[in-house]
């Protein structure tokens, strides 16, 4: 019997993460010789940790909030999209005792819009609402894929120019803007593409779970509206984009897609999405 190879996530705190459910459950189903643990580690000792991670022989990590700035910095080398997101949410161990840092998230969120919607960014009009580390990894992504204009409205106004700014300076060609919240009736007309990074409508108090990123009348029919939230799987936005005649795009699939790319990296093998996402929904208690 092969001997077990430790994977782990560090944030502080982790409270409930989904980390631990979607690894385990994809080592299970693949018989494969991994197990996830889940370790709360203070921002003063993420460098310790990291490294004893590498010194014990961990297959990989997942880094979360609020290491995910600072594990950049430990790296000996960035790959593309952490690079240019300045996050890293995954490393790799690699040969020669080197240290690669990863950033899944845009490349997670548009497995799952491809799959789950089949649509492509490449062309599209796009409100993005937020302007923290998940709106800098779509706001990249987006770039990337080629759309026609992002727009980035966040509660700072000054968040939302500063990350308008720093994207463009990456994409000297993505047409992007960014402001406060004023019109946003205004700014969602038009757009095929509404991506929430907020935490309205998560789980919590019924006043932030009823809450909706943007008034539900200025949701564009036809639109894709994609939801970072994943618990609930159907958030308050989800619910308003099926009421106007939206397509919706929950964070589950979005948090499922991003520990596949991770889980790739570190064992070589395709994660089982599907068992993975019902393990998900079933610990979220939606099934």
């Amino acid at each position: 019997m092969a001997l077990e190879k430790t994977l782990a996530i560090f944030g502080y705190p982790l409270g409930h993460t989904m980390s631990p459910t979607l690894h385990n459950t994809a080592a299970a189903a693949l018989g494969a010789p991994f197990h996830f643990l889940a370790y709360e580690v203070e921002p003063s000792k993420i460098e310790a940790a990291v490294r004893g991670a590498q010194a014990m022989g961990f297959a990989g990590l997942c880094i979360t909030i609020p290491h995910k700035v600072s594990a950049a910095a430990l790296m000996d080398e960035l790959s593309e999209d952490a690079r240019l997101m300045g996050a890293v949410n995954v490393i790799t161990f690699e040969p020669g005792g080197r240290m690669k840092g990863h950033n899944t998230d845009g490349v997670g969120w548009l497995r799952s819009l491809e799959e789950e919607i089949g649509a492509h960014p490449r062309g599209m009009r796009c409100l993005l609402l937020g302007a923290g580390g998940a709106a800098r990894a779509i706001a990249v992504k987006l770039a990337q894929c080629g759309a026609a204009h992002v727009e980035i409205r966040n509660r700072t106004a000054e968040k939302a120019l500063s990350l308008a700014k720093t994207v463009k300076e990456a994409f000297p060609a993505l047409s992007i803007a960014g402001a406060g919240l004023d019109d946003l009736a205004g700014a969602a007309k038009g757009c095929q593409l509404i991506v929430n990074t907020t935490s309205q409508g998560m789980t919590g108090d019924a006043a932030r779970m009823a809450a909706l990123p943007l008034p539900e009348e200025a949701i564009p029919a036809g639109a894709i509206c994609s939801d970072a939230v994943y618990n609930p799987s159907e958030t308050a936005f989800l619910k308003a984009a099926r009421r106007r005649g939206a397509r919706g795009l929950s964070g589950v699939g979005w948090l499922v897609h991003q520990g596949a790319a991770a889980w790739e990296m570190w064992t070589g093998t395709k994660m089982p999405v599907p068992q993975v996402r019902e393990a998900v929904l079933k610990a979220l208690g939606a099934r």
